[in-house]
């Protein structure tokens, strides 16, 4: 009777301490998924726990299995223990001057010490080699995850330090984001807590030209013109909110599910620098800058 007892008691001790369940963000991933497990950050003996946000790395290749975080170098970026600068793609931190970084680069990079330095990482690259792998300055552009399954754009996103901003060459993990970031966007952490950094109606657009931004609206309608399709926002196509998209693009929009000619009514949120042509306007690279809404109030 005794040897049973203890039997129950070590199985009900095992089931406390196994972290089977999944928290709010969990996703049915061989890699991962969103998980808000609470993660203790190394060499911190006292203070909350962090969240640990994880990704799916399915679509890219583990190029590096084991490095040492060294150095911080700023919001978005970190030094490994061969010097390798490297630079945590798909995600923004918004700068205030040359002159003076901000307070959300300061905090972004402030989190990056508390959760990486001195940690070991694994890096995720595009699978192919030739494609975007490095950056104009040399630094090293990849998926970052921490030997615990920390991912490091996601803690980013998940405090609002940062806001998603894919490129033509390194779009794969853009879904993972947006959900990340859109959780963030609910609660008002970080930026989303700013009304300077607030997602744009179509008509703001035009207040904030050569800025990165997020305009969310309801597509008016859509036209053909000089091998470009044109998503208007408005009435006035030379004064209203445009999206432009390269006719070249459209294959690439239909393997995303995306009928670029069906989109009139439809609500999208884009992002990217809007610049001033015949009124605001987003010229898109890649179709991961659209996302087409279910929902739009």
């Amino acid at each position: 009777m005794i040897v049973r007892l203890w039997v129950w008691i070590i199985i009900a001790v095992l089931a406390l301490a196994c972290p089977w369940g999944r928290g709010a963000f969990a996703q049915d991933a061989p890699n991962g998924g969103f998980d808000t497990e609470l993660s203790a950050d190394s060499g911190a003996k006292t203070g909350p726990l962090m969240p640990k946000i994880m990704g799916d790395f399915r679509r890219f290749r583990m190029t590096v299995p084991k490095a040492r975080v060294t150095d911080v170098l700023d919001g978005v970026t970190i030094e490994t223990d061969n010097k390798t600068k490297v630079r945590l793609t798909g995600i923004w931190v918004p700068w205030e001057s040359a002159d003076d970084p901000g307070e959300t680069v300061r905090r972004a990079a402030a989190l990056l010490k508390k959760v990486a330095q001195g940690r070991y990482v694994r890096l995720y690259q595009t699978k192919d080699g030739n494609v975007g792998r490095t950056n104009r300055m040399g630094q090293t552009l990849a998926q970052v995850e921490r030997d615990d399954g920390m991912w490091l754009q996601g803690i980013l996103l998940y405090e609002g330090l940062a806001s998603v901003m894919t490129s033509e060459s390194n779009p794969e993990m853009a879904p993972r984001m947006y959900e990340v970031e859109a959780d963030a966007r609910r609660r008002r952490a970080g930026l989303w807590g700013d009304d300077r950094w607030r997602v744009l109606a179509p008509d703001e657009a035009k207040d904030y030209v050569n800025e990165y931004r997020i305009v969310e609206g309801k597509v008016y309608s859509t036209a053909l013109r000089d091998n470009t399709f044109f998503i208007n926002f408005g009435r006035d196509w030379r004064t209203d909110f445009t999206v432009a998209v390269p006719s070249t693009k459209r294959l690439e929009f239909a393997r995303e599910g995306v009928n670029l000619m069906g989109l009139n009514g439809k609500a999208l949120r884009v992002r990217g620098f809007i610049r001033n042509v015949n009124g605001a306007l987003i010229e898109i690279s890649h179709p991961e800058q659209i996302e087409v809404l279910e929902d739009h109030g």
